[in-house]
């Protein structure tokens, strides 16, 4: 039986999309035979305590249909502030290297980044052990960062830039979720042959539809548009606060923002000052009350910011909404993620950061239900066949088994 010893900052019960699709895939890899041993924080993202039933120990392991699940001791620090973030992800790393030894028997050493310490503490662990090393890329870093501007000096950016070719070039195999990550790494003269994209995905056995408890969100014959996941500075949701100001005048267009980040005061600020009436600013759900906000929504919203990096991402919670036979409007720059609109038919597009651009778009769709049906049942139609989670985990695994 093949050991593989996986790297990963974030994994269930925290719900952004590194953990889910982390734990998605390893469980799908146990049920084929391999043994997977996970080293991951104490779960505590985004506001930086911990969730209930869990202890802040040096280490503590469980076992998760199946996965072994080594926790280490976590500095503790909400998802806002690049100080105190940088430590805990260097934290991270020291444990999760120093960790790693207690594990005796591994085959394959397997890190996903961002964030970036993350990918660094397995390139070192598999140079150290003379294990195969394999590297999944999710996001570019440094580049994301500086996108948005948290990276303040030209000294700071090129140590980054080349410890992230150095992490490139200690892995036997990469894996990354765009094409366009693929093309950036095989432009530092990585060989495309030990490249692969295996993209985001829907695990079609978890969308479930349970009523959270409590007063959730009922639909009174309005027109949601839903934005769900992370209020980060990458995805300028105070578009989406100027579009419901212009649209306060259709009572049945209403938007729900879900989700928690370093911009999410921010935007509880503007709602307030500007007494927006149309919009509700929800916390972050637990994962089983995901589909049933998924599900009351009539509109996915995908948006980020207008910066070129951009064009590379494709935001995982498109694909959960096309699950729902929702469509999109997506307001981001032309690049991968467009293409996947474009290709499926089953969004609308938007340019990023324009109001009245989006306001446009809500009223095509609110005004023509048919045609939203139709953009909804073939995003439905493309991510069945071709985002299907059971088959990309299956690809992923051929990959790192054959390196």
């Amino acid at each position: 039986m093949k050991k593989i010893l996986f790297f990963s900052h974030y994994f269930p019960p925290e719900v952004n999309a590194p953990a889910n699709r982390t734990y998605e895939h390893a469980i799908r890899w146990v049920k084929n035979g391999v043994d997977v041993t996970i080293i991951t924080n104490q779960p505590h993202h985004p506001h930086g305590r911990l969730f209930p039933g869990y202890k802040n120990r040096w280490i503590s392991r469980e076992n998760v249909e199946g996965i072994n699940v080594v926790r280490v001791k976590t500095y503790l620090t909400p998802n806002i502030g690049r100080i105190r973030r940088s430590v805990n992800y260097f934290f991270y790393m020291l444990m999760s290297i120093w960790v790693s030894w207690k594990i005796k028997k591994v085959d394959i050493v397997l890190a996903t980044s961002p964030q970036f310490f993350c990918g660094i503490a397995g390139a070192l662990v598999g140079r150290f052990r003379h294990k195969t090393f394999i590297l999944e890329i999710r996001d570019l870093w440094p580049d994301s960062i500086t996108a948005v501007g948290a990276i303040k000096t030209k000294i700071t950016l090129k140590l980054l830039i080349e410890l992230e070719r150095w992490m490139y070039f200690s892995a036997s195999k990469i894996v990354t979720v765009t094409d366009a990550f693929k093309n950036h790494i095989i432009d530092y003269g990585y060989p495309p042959a030990r490249i692969k994209t295996i993209s985001n995905g829907i695990d079609f056995q978890r969308l479930n539809v349970i009523q959270p408890s409590g007063n959730p969100i009922m639909k009174n014959n309005q027109f949601i548009l839903s934005y769900l996941g992370t209020f980060g500075l990458a995805h300028k949701l105070e578009v989406v606060i100027e579009t419901a100001i212009l649209l306060k005048d259709y009572q049945d267009i209403y938007f729900l923002l879900i989700g928690d980040g370093a911009d999410r005061k921010h935007l509880e600020s503007i709602k307030t000052a500007k007494s927006v009436q149309n919009l509700m600013i929800l916390p972050l759900q637990p994962k089983e009350n995901i589909a049933y906000y998924l599900d009351l929504s009539d509109v996915g919203l995908i948006m980020l910011k207008k910066n070129r990096l951009f064009k590379t991402v494709v935001p995982s919670k498109m694909f959960e909404y096309m699950a729902f036979r929702k469509p999109l409007i997506i307001s981001v720059p032309e690049g991968e993620a467009t293409r996947i609109v474009e290709t499926y038919n089953c969004g609308v597009k938007v340019n990023p950061e324009d109001s009245q651009g989006l306001k446009d778009a809500i009223l095509y769709l609110y005004q023509d239900r048919k045609y939203c049906q139709k953009l909804g049942n073939n995003g439905y139609s493309a991510v069945s066949r071709y985002y299907n989670r059971d088959v990309l985990a299956f690809e992923m695994l051929q990959f790192i088994m054959s390196a």
